[in-house]
């Protein structure tokens, strides 16, 4: 036991999030909450809720809900002697808030009882008006800043002259082990597949797993799926679209007209939320990631590589940190917002030598188990809560 981990003994991390339903932000939670079980740390989660508490419920961690998701300035008064309340009756001597709203009631209750708090800055760093600016500037108010990127650091640096020497830069990472190959049967695989409809074994499946909003690229990929048609494998090939429909009819109606508009119903499919993504990986061949903004992370392109999966992935954001590109490349980076590079990109892929993409999935996993794991992300994010508890 190192000298940091004995003097924190028995400390009370509180993790502050809107809600637990599907997200990045939401699965590091349960990450960190689950390694933290390991430390000496004792570990509490306040949400307003959501389908990923009964996850939290599982692991045994203590989840308190409050209304803790509305961001009007009412509710972010109320919050702050909400806070307070919960920070003295549940002795915290640390807070991880990981959003701009519950951040403002969080920072200054816990600056009122002199706790050290520390923000994660998952999503976009924007500045679109001058109010959002100073909405989103609380983020920078805690006694440690984490940036999920070096791009999202890079942001962060720009629009709030926050310097990067102040900034802990922690990737996101994924447990590789849950990835391999061995552990899916090749029964499973037929049975996702026939689950997707797909049940000609020589189709070549491209997986889109992401939520369904326009900033995500369903509309790039459908365009560059019908300027293959002259191809002679279009026959042979499917898009997928992996992701929760819920509350996203509006756009679901748009891509479905679009994707009729060009008579390409066969080859473009809209399969809803998939539970296993692990299995998902396995079942498909190429993974498309054609986001039309950057990505303050993303962990489409990490997890296809840790399938050792061809991952095609839009050259922006911290796609240019996550996918090596060059001699050693570890996956396929096109121009953004543009159809045809993605079009010219799947054919590409398509002609390759088997042995050539081998390598490049071999060089992709080796890839996330040096720079991304989840071990890593744990570890990193332990050694900023030591840091802020040993100067308490």
């Amino acid at each position: 036991m190192s000298n940091s981990d004995s003097d924190n003994k028995n400390k009370r991390i509180l993790q502050i999030i809107p809600n637990m339903e599907i997200g990045g932000a939401e699965r590091t939670v349960i990450e960190i909450t689950a390694f933290l079980k390991n430390t000496n740390y004792s570990s509490i989660v306040l949400t307003s809720g959501g389908k990923l508490t009964e996850d939290l419920k599982k692991l045994n961690i203590e989840v308190i809900k409050r209304q803790i998701d509305r961001k009007n300035p009412l509710s972010i008064i109320k919050n702050i002697f909400v806070f307070k309340k919960i920070f003295i009756e549940k002795k915290i001597d640390l807070v991880h808030v990981r959003s701009r709203g519950p951040a403002w009631s969080a920072i200054l209750a816990a600056k009122i009882l002199s706790i050290p708090v520390i923000t994660t800055w998952h999503g976009h760093v924007n500045q679109s008006s001058w109010f959002k600016k100073k909405y989103n500037s609380i983020m920078c108010k805690g006694d440690a800043l984490i940036a999920n990127s070096q791009y999202t650091a890079e942001r962060i640096n720009k629009i709030y002259g926050i310097d990067n020497s102040s900034i802990d830069i922690i990737p996101r990472g994924v447990d590789i082990r849950n990835f391999k190959k061995s552990n899916f049967s090749e029964e499973q695989i037929i049975n996702i597949r026939k689950k997707w409809n797909v049940v000609d074994p020589k189709k070549i499946i491209l997986l889109l797993p992401a939520r369904l909003t326009k900033w995500k690229g369903h509309l790039i990929a459908i365009k560059a799926i019908n300027s293959l048609k002259e191809e002679k494998f279009f026959s042979d090939i499917i898009c997928l679209f992996a992701g929760e429909q819920k509350g996203s009819d509006k756009y679901i109606e748009e891509l479905k007209k679009v994707i009729s508009s060009y008579s390409i119903e066969n080859q473009i499919k809209l399969i809803g939320k998939v539970e296993n993504m692990p299995l998902a990986y396995r079942a498909s061949d190429i993974i498309l990631s054609p986001s039309i903004e950057p990505e303050p992370f993303g962990r489409i392109p990490i997890e296809a590589q840790a399938s050792g999966k061809t991952i095609i992935s839009s050259n922006s954001g911290a796609v240019k940190d996550t996918i090596k590109g060059g001699l050693n490349s570890t996956g396929f980076k096109v121009r953004p917002n543009n159809s045809e590079a993605l079009a010219k990109e799947i054919k590409l892929v398509l002609q390759m030598k088997e042995s050539e993409l081998s390598e490049i999935h071999k060089r992709a996993i080796l890839n996330v188990k040096n720079n991304f794991s989840l071990e890593s992300m744990c570890k990193k994010t332990l050694e900023v809560y030591n840091r802020l508890l040993i100067s308490k």
